[in-house]
């Protein structure tokens, strides 16, 4: 199996998204993958990845597959690449070094400007994310449709699917501040109270 098998092409991104027709794909396709990998293969797992992965390359997906491809990983994917793609196609290498480009009569975004861009699209994905997520735990659990994302594997290098969507930030307990008290029994499990008041 080739290890460059994409769950969606350049076109699916320029035809979902604000990106000019005129981008060259090859700008995109490494966030394609790198997206891909970092945030597809943790929502799916190692084994059910690399059943869709086959199906494509093979042409042997199943309607339950093909759902699970076009309804509910896509949006999610094309998200991703969306919050990855604005430093890869404003900065690109040279002989000389790296180079920002820009076009005569435009304004460059500030690397803030870029940023806020690429968490407006991450917030997106993430939404896509947990929806992916809910399927999948709903369909395998009531329906055994995708076994694989109950089984992901069991080698070394298997990733076990995420449960969660979401990147936040976590509070990692302190009980010090909470005088001896756990943090349920100080505060009543209220996430809201903070132990500084």
């Amino acid at each position: 199996m080739s290890k460059n098998i994409l769950f969606i092409s350049t076109d699916t991104i320029k035809d979902r998204t604000g990106i000019a027709t005129n981008l060259d794909p090859k700008l995109i396709f490494p966030d394609i993958l790198y997206a891909q990998d970092a945030y597809i293969l943790p929502a799916l797992g190692t084994a059910l990845y690399n059943k869709l992965q086959t199906g494509i390359e093979c042409g042997t997906l199943t309607c339950d597959e093909e759902t699970l491809l076009n309804t509910y990983i896509t949006p999610c994917l094309v998200y991703y690449v969306m919050s990855e793609l604005p430093m890869g196609i404003s900065y690109q290498f040279y002989n000389k070094g790296v180079v920002r480009k820009s076009g005569e009569n435009q304004t460059e975004p500030s690397a803030s400007e870029l940023t806020d861009v690429a968490n407006r699209y991450q917030a997106r994905a993430e939404f896509y994310k947990q929806r992916l997520i809910k399927y999948l735990k709903q369909e395998s659990q009531a329906s055994a449709k995708f076994p694989e994302y109950i089984n992901p594997g069991t080698g070394v290098d298997t990733i076990v699917p995420d449960n969660q969507g979401y990147t936040t930030t976590i509070w990692l307990g302190d009980n010090d501040c909470c005088k001896g008290k756990t943090f349920e029994e100080k505060y009543q499990g209220n996430v809201n109270r903070c132990c500084g008041e």
